[in-house]
C-alpha cells in the first residue's frame, strides 16, 4: 500500500479532482439562469411559497464560483487539503440532493453537473456512483499526504 503515499499519485489525484471541479463550474458560470432552472427542479432550495426564489437563485450563482475556486486551489496546491475538505462537503451535498430526488420520485432528467444545456445526465444511480468516486478522491487528498513530498530530500527531524 506504499503506492498510495507516492507523491506523484497524490498530485495526479489532486490536479484531476481540481480539473473536474473547474470544468463543472464553467458552463454554470456562463449560464446562471439556465443553472437556476436546474436547481429549481431539485425542489430543495425553492422556488416555493415559503422560500421564494432567492435561495435557489443565490445557490445557482454562488455554487459554480465556489466549485471554480475549489478546483483552482486543488490544482495550484494552495490550501489543497482545505479545498479537498470543501470539495468533499460539496460532494456530500450533491449526493444528498440526488438521493432526495430519487427518494421523492422527482424526475431530474438533467443533473446540471457539467453542462446546463439539454444534453446532460439524469440524476440517478450512475451519478451517485460517480460522486462517491470523487468523494473518495477528495478524502484521499484531504487525509493523505505523500510520505516524501519532495523526492530525494531528506525529511527534517526534530533535534
Amino acid at each position: 500500500m506504499r503506492w498510495l503515499r507516492h507523491p506523484i499519485l497524490y498530485w495526479v489525484v489532486s490536479i484531476g479532482l481540481g480539473a473536474v471541479f473547474v470544468y463543472a463550474s464553467l458552463d454554470k458560470i456562463a449560464h446562471p439562469l439556465d443553472f437556476a432552472r436546474i436547481v429549481y427542479r431539485y425542489r430543495l432550495a425553492g422556488p416555493s411559497a415559503v422560500l421564494g426564489v432567492l435561495p435557489a437563485n443565490l445557490l445557482a450563482v454562488v455554487l459554480p464560483w465556489l466549485e471554480a475556486l475549489v478546483g483552482v486551489l486543488l490544482i495550484t496546491g494552495f490550501w489543497r487539503r482545505e479545498a479537498a475538505a470543501i470539495a468533499g462537503a460539496l460532494l456530500v451535498m450533491f449526493l444528498l440532493a440526488v438521493g432526495y430526488v430519487l427518494a421523492q420520485g422527482i424526475d431530474v432528467a438533467h443533473c446540471g453537473c457539467f453542462t446546463v444545456g439539454g444534453e446532460g445526465r439524469s440524476a440517478g444511480w450512475t451519478l451517485i456512483a460517480t460522486d462517491l468516486g470523487l468523494l473518495a478522491a477528495a478524502a484521499y487528498v484531504m487525509l493523505g499526504w505523500p510520505s516524501d513530498p519532495v523526492p530525494g530530500r531528506k525529511p527534517i527531524s526534530a533535534a
